[in-house]
């Protein structure tokens, strides 16, 4: 018994490890499980092990899933790069049966290791800001140092969830309970001159939601929007099981309802945001000058691009623009890239391109323009405006060339409509293990994409990808194997696991999540922790 003790305090650490590798380093994320499995295979104790699989038929799946994924193989081109991909997906199979055959950890210690990761996100997420602080950043995406950032995104939801589960933790994440602990915390304040231990209970709600409210706001510094989405479609399914599952909680209801109804009103100031940006009042081009102040030409097009609900290619006079920057600026705007640069931040400030417009500029503007900036609202630091202008643009520029190269949103869907032909051309076996992103590109360039400079890239899709690599078997057994615990389990699932579950598989709609050492670790180990070895129901009274 001292020896499996032993093993089990080794898993235990292992897996604090590789929890807290999760946002900061693929190489030690690798060597963790490796480590784990290795504990796995030297502790022994095989018939115990077995005993503990058999209770938990859902890893049978994941095995199969495996098996079925081994399709991939009667396609691919060259069987040393198929065998990589196919060694790759193992965590998928791995971490199940590590963590369903291992002892399961005590309560103090499954805190242990989901706090590890918290507290990793926490100094990933501060980290992040003062590498974003202390630099001149150009793209936002730069200060996601250590992983992906949108996998970093998704580590955020995943902390924020647990963080919130660990401020209100009670058998269940009913609205009552929530409501319970804060008239629990608010009579610990009264209380507490005469009840000290109340105090460590205090404290940790604080902190917790205070470490929450700080991701919730980085997510909007990193303009995340993949991450702001789902954890707002959390709330929403949150909010939602409320109001229809608790009939004779009536109060509860109704806050539940007035929160849905906050939301609705925030849906409305994004709709209302989105207008401003796009709607141009035409009454004050009713009469439209023709010369600048100082009698030269101006250049008008009302058909132009509309950005910060004025037309850019309004009231451009380029001559007197070029010199009056050479008075405010040492820099060479005679590039068309430079150029339009200037145009579009005067177009944002809704100044008129020529001298007056470029004279009344601040010499912060005139900075940001030499940065590259080419809108004012793109300088807040963060906010809904930072967030969605750029896309918007991006939709714009689509809009009146075609363009997709300045939006990763319109990127992701050129890729996947290339994907998607090709699956309707190979939908039964897909076109084989690792060769999926050569024919994307193939792909591209058949159809004339302005992407298809791209070499080997993804679909950005997790389901589309699946279905390239092995064929119509593969995405409907990965979803099988996703919804089969909620029917085997469903006494076990907490809301906690269905918040993962939206946040991970979510993204798959969007990204390939699993196509990526980050994304791979943190759906297959979280997903293990929370639904097959781990039962947080399990631990709520402990």
């Amino acid at each position: 018994m001292k020896r499996l003790q032993i093993h089990h305090g080794i898993f235990v650490l292992l897996t604090a490890a590789l929890c807290a590798a999760i946002p900061l380093s693929n190489y030690v994320m690798s060597m963790m499980l490796l480590f784990i499995t290795a504990n796995w295979l030297i502790e022994w104790d095989f018939k115990a092990k077995w005993q503990r699989l058999k209770e938990n038929r859902s890893i049978l799946l994941a095995l199969l899933f495996m098996l079925v994924f081994s399709l991939g193989f009667i396609r691919a081109d060259d069987f040393a790069v198929a065998l990589d991909y196919w060694v790759t997906k193992l965590p998928l199979f791995m971490a199940p049966v590590l963590f369903v055959s291992s002892q399961r950890p005590n309560h103090k210690e499954l805190n242990f290791i989901l706090l590890c990761f918290i507290l990793s996100v926490l100094y990933a997420s501060v980290f992040s800001t003062i590498f974003y602080v202390s630099h001149e950043v150009q793209d936002i995406r730069e200060i996601s140092v250590f992983i992906s950032h949108i996998r970093f995104s998704l580590c955020i939801d995943v902390a924020i969830v647990l963080l919130l589960y660990y401020a209100f933790k009670e058998k269940d994440w009913s609205l009552p309970t929530l409501v319970k602990s804060f008239s629990d915390v608010q009579r610990s304040f009264r209380l507490l001159p005469k009840r000290k231990e109340f105090n460590r209970s205090v404290f940790g709600v604080v902190l917790a939601l205070v470490s929450a409210i700080w991701l919730l706001i980085y997510l909007f510094i990193a303009q995340t929007l993949t991450g702001i989405i789902l954890l707002f479609l959390v709330a929403v399914a949150y909010l939602l099981y409320v109001l229809f599952c608790h009939w004779k909680e009536k109060t509860y209801r109704w806050i539940a309802a007035g929160m849905l109804f906050l939301l609705a009103v925030f849906m409305v100031f994004v709709g209302s945001v989105t207008w401003r940006y796009f709607h141009v009042d035409k009454s004050q081009y009713l009469t439209i000058d023709t010369v600048t102040a100082n009698g030269n030409p101006y250049e008008n097009n009302m058909n132009s691009m509309v950005e910060n609900g004025s037309p850019i290619g309004m009231y451009v006079c380029e001559e007197e623009m070029e010199r009056a920057w050479a008075v405010r600026s040492d820099k060479d705007i005679s590039e068309p890239v430079e150029k339009a640069t200037l145009v579009r931040y005067l177009n944002s400030c809704h100044l008129r391109k020529d001298s007056a417009g470029v004279m009344a500029l601040s010499d912060g503007d005139v900075h940001n323009i030499e940065r590259g900036i080419a809108n004012v609202d793109y300088t807040s630091g963060f906010g809904i405006k930072r967030a969605l202008y750029p896309i918007f643009f991006s939709i714009e520029l689509y809009r009146c060339s075609g363009d997709v190269q300045n939006s990763t949103l319109l990127q992701r869907v050129e890729y996947m409509r290339a994907a998607w032909h090709l699956v309707q051309q190979n939908w039964g076996l897909g076109v084989g293990l690792g060769n999926h992103k050569t024919a994307v590109s193939e792909q591209l360039k058949l159809e004339g994409s302005s992407m298809c400079w791209k070499e080997r890239i993804g679909c950005h899709n997790q389901w589309l990808t699946f279905w390239l690599m092995g064929g119509i078997a593969v995405p409907v057994f990965f979803l099988i194997m996703l919804i089969y615990p909620f029917v085997e389990q469903k006494k076990k699932i907490t809301f906690v696991y269905v918040a993962f579950f939206i946040i991970l598989v979510g993204s798959m709609f969007t990204e390939d999540t699993l196509e990526t050492e980050a994304g791979l670790t943190l759906f297959s180990v979280m997903n293990s922790i929370l639904l097959y070895g781990f039962n947080l129901n399990h631990y709520e009274n402990a």
